[in-house]
């Protein structure tokens, strides 16, 4: 992101068009919605790699957009306002990474003394983030059923009978949790922190944009690893932070010292992946909702299903645990197994093994997190094909064991 910022009402900008545009044109017109909305000047923009800009003057510099890639191109630029237009945001920024976004947004709320609230089965890597190194900063970490608004209300209670008067208290969720796909009501726990004077962070990642828009719910700023579903295709690592000027200003401060904005590469192959965001999207939520029905339906080998309506991925529990889910990975055919996700083709993954292995057994096992736990992203490709193939696997995860 550049050092001056572009407004953003409703999904358009202040210099675009009068009329709202729907969210169809908005990805599409990704990278092309600065001054005009729909562009006319070209299908394809430049990527411009330079690291420093040279000026003639002085006055030339201080008034220049760019000076350093680190702190800002114009490749940033296209994705930040890509993404913050489809979040109905005012302004954005681009990161290395979601972890990145995260980071940045943290340190840039919260100092030492202050508490953050985090519901506990989020994302491993945040999860780990929160454990391990925001608590180094001198920051309460509390891990809380933050979905659970009377569990978040008893908490913020819990953390204004302690506040000495200067305390900041920043609740993080995610819209949808990662492996166990529970849907957060970003409303009512938004509704809640503001009546005890607290920040929400929301991860956006798993619902993305095209589902909901957090900022119009009332949370604070939203994060987003990028490398999923507005990336979309496993070939980039980013990440996003969007919402207010004021917040997200500081947010890129922290980002532009610890050096973690985003490549031009990275950026602009972001912005082209967002344009056809709805048309992946809209296919693999169609096909999510059919495999959870199929999978529900199978009577042999499947403990529970775990999924949301207009979400891409969702999670199941095999018999036989570490062993069923062994068997079934590499039984399947053309379904890879991958620790990431939100790209075109099918993967799976295993959280207790991969994203949730830093934590003990026994607490995986507290929320849910089991050995026969599979999470599956699912793609574009033909929906008998995925099933077939996942079912297949399935069943020969829960045939029995021979005798030795």
């Amino acid at each position: 992101m550049g050092d001056t910022a572009v407004r953003v009402e409703n999904g358009v900008t202040e210099k675009g068009v009068e009329e709202e545009l729907q969210f169809a044109t908005i990805t599409a017109q990704a990278g092309f919605c600065k001054e005009n909305f729909i562009s006319h000047t070209g299908h394809g923009k430049a990527i411009c790699t330079a690291s420093i800009y040279e000026f003639e003057s002085l006055e030339e510099h201080m008034a220049a957009a760019h000076t350093y890639r680190r702190c800002g191109h114009p490749n940033s630029d296209d994705m930040a306002h890509a993404i913050a237009c489809l979040e109905s945001a005012e302004t954005g920024l681009a990161t290395s990474s979601g972890m990145g976004a995260v980071v940045c947004t943290v340190l840039s709320l919260m100092k030492g003394g202050d508490t953050v609230l985090v519901h506990a089965d989020t994302y491993g890597g945040t999860n780990s983030l929160f454990e391990e190194d925001v608590r180094r900063f001198g920051m309460n970490v509390e891990f809380v059923d933050v979905l659970d608004v009377v569990a978040l209300e008893v908490a913020l209670s819990r953390c204004k009978e302690t506040d000495s008067g200067d305390g900041r208290v920043l609740v993080f969720c995610e819209t949808i949790t990662n492996p166990l796909i529970r849907v957060a009501d970003v409303t009512a726990i938004s509704s809640v922190c503001k009546r005890f004077g607290a920040l929400l962070v929301v991860d956006n990642t798993f619902g993305t944009p095209l589902r909901s828009k957090p900022l119009l719910q009332g949370a604070d700023l939203v994060v987003h690893s990028a490398t999923k579903f507005l990336g979309g295709h496993s070939d980039l690592i980013a990440g996003a932070v969007v919402g207010s000027n004021k917040l997200v200003e500081q947010a890129k401060a922290v980002a532009v010292r610890w050096g973690l904005t985003i490549s031009p590469f990275e950026a602009w192959l972001c912005t082209r992946s967002i344009r056809t965001l709805q048309i992946r999207l809209e296919r693999a939520w169609t096909t999510s909702e059919k495999l959870a029905s199929r999978l529900r339906d199978e009577k042999h080998g499947i403990l529970a299903v775990n999924s949301a309506t207009k979400c891409a991925i969702l999670s199941f529990l095999v018999v036989g645990g570490l062993h069923g889910a062994k068997t079934l990975i590499k039984t399947l055919r053309f379904i890879k197994f991958a620790a990431s996700l939100g790209g075109v083709t099918t993967t799976v993954s295993h959280p207790a093994s991969t994203s949730h292995a830093y934590l003990l057994p026994e607490e995986r096992e507290r929320l849910g997190i089991h050995d026969g736990l599979i999470r599956l992203s699912v793609g574009i490709e033909d929906f008998e094909d995925i099933s077939n193939d996942l079912l297949r696997a399935i069943r020969a995860a829960a045939a029995p064991t021979p005798d030795k």
